[in-house]
């Protein structure tokens, strides 16, 4: 099974996954927006910053895409958005940073809208993981940790995927029993890199309400620079 791919900023993503696959895109996690006045009830000290757990984002927590988030703060792209979250989190510094994106960014966070999850996948994305890794008649999903070097395989179920998704390492590889379907996450990031046999991987993507990008022959893991 497929335990983890390390892509590097030397050549594009497609050159570096393996020969089976035959497209990749980068999915947007998406915002995560909590109930008004939800912060503000958790903090114990007015200067402390509270973001929500799995189990609450998957209760209270709604889904925000990075194209209303790029519309609120005068964002032109994706990767203004990727630069702006990236330096603020300290993941670009020196010459790569981009604080003047990053206060735009902070200008526009308040309240309670909480950045995307960082290093992981999604529980917004459950549903259409659900179907992903259904689709071609697998029961069971398998994931590795490559850090912990845990692995394992588990029944394609909500239940299933929440457990893996709230107990996981910051890298994570989840893929159908047939492997047609490879789903990662990307270290220091708010991304994760789809892999698909299929070649109509942009038809896959917008089915499952992903927002997303879809890679082409010059598409490199550092996209954003």
């Amino acid at each position: 099974m497929l335990d983890y791919i390390w892509f590097d900023d030397e050549s594009p993503i497609l050159q570096q996954i393996p020969v089976e696959y035959s497209s990749a895109a980068l999915i947007f996690s998406p915002f995560i927006q909590m109930p008004e006045g939800w912060e503000k009830a958790k903090r114990k000290h007015d200067y402390e910053h509270i973001y929500p757990n799995d189990d609450e984002i998957r209760r209270k927590g709604k889904a925000v895409s990075w194209e209303k988030v790029m519309s609120s703060c005068g964002l032109q792209t994706h990767a203004e958005l990727v630069l702006a979250l990236m330096t603020s989190i300290g993941a670009l510094r020196d010459e790569c940073a981009r604080e003047d994106l990053a206060e735009l960014l902070h200008e526009n966070i308040n309240g309670d809208l909480y950045y995307p999850s960082e290093d992981h996948i999604s529980n917004f994305h459950i549903p259409g993981l659900i179907k992903v890794l259904g689709m071609n008649g697998s029961n069971r999903f398998y994931f590795a940790e490559p850090i912990v070097e845990n692995s394992g395989f588990l029944d394609i179920t909500e239940a299933s995927l929440q457990t893996v998704l709230d107990e996981a390492a910051a890298e994570l590889v989840l893929t159908d029993e047939k492997m047609d379907f490879v789903f990662m996450s990307v270290y220091d990031s708010f991304i994760n890199v789809f892999l698909a046999k299929d070649k109509n991987i942009n038809d896959l993507v917008q089915r499952m309400g992903w927002e997303s990008m879809v890679c082409n022959e010059s598409t490199y893991i550092s996209w954003y620079r």
